[in-house]
């Protein structure tokens, strides 16, 4: 899938943050395509040798809708892991999560904290929660960088969300 220019320019802006910081925050408008941009995003990421992609959500449509939509843009397959569902055997290259399932300690310790080598948080806005921090925390090695996007963000709460994540 060939991305529009400034779906382009969002990939790039994405590595050349992460040239300076392991975390970035990408704020477009309703309907510009995230979830495509993420999914490139994810596949620049395991051609340049990033390892695991974890794609986190809060709900069951944002985890098929990211599923279905990395598949159309890269043909790259996707994992579960939630409720009855675990990763964890998959040899998909990218897991999308629930955060309700994954922020539970028993099934979080399943993993080790350096599975994921990138981590894409879909809407943003609610990294902040704790349930977000807790799963952001336990990867937060060295190496991993994440990228949260989301449509809208006031500049101050937007301030600290830069800050924070």
């Amino acid at each position: 899938m060939e991305l529009r220019p400034y779906q382009q320019k969002a990939v790039d802006a994405v590595f050349n943050s992460w040239r300076e910081f392991s975390k970035t925050l990408l704020v477009l408008p309703t309907g510009t395509g995230k979830t495509v941009i993420f999914s490139k995003v994810a596949e620049r990421a395991l051609n340049e040798g990033d390892g695991k992609i974890l794609v986190l959500a809060h709900r069951e449509e944002l985890l098929t809708q990211a599923r279905d939509k990395i598949y159309a843009a890269t043909n790259l397959p996707c994992a579960f892991e939630k409720a009855g569902e675990s990763s964890l055997d998959s040899l998909a290259p990218i897991t999308c999560a629930s955060v309700q399932t994954l922020m539970r300690k028993p099934r979080l310790g399943r993993f080790s904290p350096r599975h994921y080598d990138t981590i894409i948080v879909d809407e943003a806005h609610h990294a902040l929660s704790d349930s977000y921090q807790n799963i952001l925390g336990y990867f937060s090695s060295a190496r991993c960088k994440a990228v949260c996007l989301c449509a809208i963000v006031v500049y101050n709460i937007g301030k600290f969300l830069i800050r924070e994540l």
